[in-house]
C-alpha cells in the first residue's frame, strides 16, 4: 500500500509543470490570440493579414497587439483580476448560501458542498481556466469592436489623419494609419473608401506622426 502511495506521489510530481512550461504555454496562448485579434480586425477592412505578415510579425503579434492598444492591455489586466476574484469569491458565496435554511439539507446542500469542494480542490486550475476564457473573450471582443469601428469611420469619412508618408521618390502623403508590420503599412487617405497597402522596403523612406490638432 505504501509503495503504491509513493508511486502515485512520484507520478504526480513528474506530471507537474514548471514555471518554464507555464511561460511557454502562456506565450503560445497569447501568440494564437494575437494572430486571431489581427485576423479579425483586418478582416473588417477587407485584408487577409496573414498574406502580408512575416514569421517575425507572427511571433511578436502578442506584444504588438497589447502595446498597440492600451485599452486592450488594460482589458486583459482587468480580465485576469476578475477571473481570479471570481474563483476566490464564489466558494465563499456557496459557503454563505449553504447556511441558509432551505439549503441546509437534502440534494441542494449536497450539490452546494460538491461545488464548494470542487472550487477548493481545483482552485489553481480553475483560476487559469477562467483567466484564459476572460482573455479570449477580451481579444475577440476588441478585435470585432475595433474592426467595426474603423470600418464605420472609413465609410463615414470620420477620422483624422495621423501620419505623413514620404516615399523614396520624394512624394509625400498624409494618411490615417490603420496598422503596420515589418513589411507593410496599411492606411487610408482622406475621402478614400478603400484601404491602401504600401510595402516599406525600398518604397517608404520616412513615416512621421502628424501633430495632433488642438
Amino acid at each position: 500500500m505504501e509503495e503504491e502511495t509513493k508511486e502515485a506521489i512520484v507520478i504526480k510530481k513528474k506530471s507537474n509543470l514548471g514555471i518554464q512550461d507555464y511561460l511557454s504555454i502562456g506565450y503560445v496562448f497569447l501568440l494564437v490570440l494575437g494572430v486571431l485579434y489581427q485576423t479579425i480586425y483586418y478582416k473588417y477592412l477587407g485584408i487577409n493579414i496573414l498574406e502580408y505578415a512575416s514569421v517575425l510579425d507572427v511571433l511578436i503579434s502578442p506584444i504588438a497587439v497589447l502595446t498597440g492598444d492600451l485599452a486592450l492591455l488594460l482589458g486583459v489586466v482587468i480580465c485576469c483580476f476578475l477571473a481570479y476574484s471570481y474563483v476566490k469569491v464564489l466558494p465563499k458565496y456557496y459557503k454563505w448560501l449553504s447556511k441558509k435554511k432551505k439549503y441546509q439539507s437534502g440534494n441542494k446542500k449536497e450539490k452546494l458542498d460538491k461545488i464548494r469542494d470542487a472550487f477548493k480542490t481545483n482552485s489553481k486550475s480553475l483560476i487559469l481556466i477562467m483567466i484564459a476564457l476572460y482573455i479570449i473573450g477580451g481579444f475577440i471582443g476588441f478585435g470585432i469592436g475595433g474592426g467595426q469601428k474603423t470600418k464605420k469611420r472609413i465609410k463615414n469619412d470620420d477620422y483624422k489623419l495621423t501620419h505623413k508618408l514620404t516615399f523614396e521618390d520624394g512624394e509625400s502623403l498624409d494618411i490615417k494609419m490603420l496598422g503596420k508590420n515589418s513589411l507593410y503599412v496599411f492606411y487610408i487617405t482622406k475621402g478614400d473608401k478603400e484601404v491602401s497597402i504600401a510595402p516599406i522596403d525600398s518604397n517608404i523612406k520616412v513615416i512621421k506622426s502628424l501633430k495632433k490638432e488642438k
